[in-house]
């Protein structure tokens, strides 16, 4: 996180849960549109679910476990 964001992050959390919501809206709103390929219902979508089963499947990637995933992301926002 940039260190403008550590400064305003307590501030923002201060705020009541109705100014939350309405800067959650904002913000959410000032996002780029995702890459078809992430917008559920596509064909693109669905044809990279198809190809992340079927790699599953196969054994060529067998994942990680929830809490590795978690952990590793924990890691990186520190």
């Amino acid at each position: 996180m940039s260190e403008a964001a550590t400064q305003l992050l307590p501030t923002l959390l201060a705020l009541s849960v109705a100014d939350r919501l309405v800067l959650m809206d904002a913000l959410i709103a000032s996002l780029p549109s995702p890459p078809s390929k992430f917008v559920v219902g596509t064909p693109e979508f669905d044809a990279e679910l198809d190809r992340r089963r079927a790699e599953h499947e196969s054994g060529a990637d067998p994942g990680i476990l929830a809490s590795d995933f978690f952990r590793e992301l924990r890691e990186k926002r520190q």
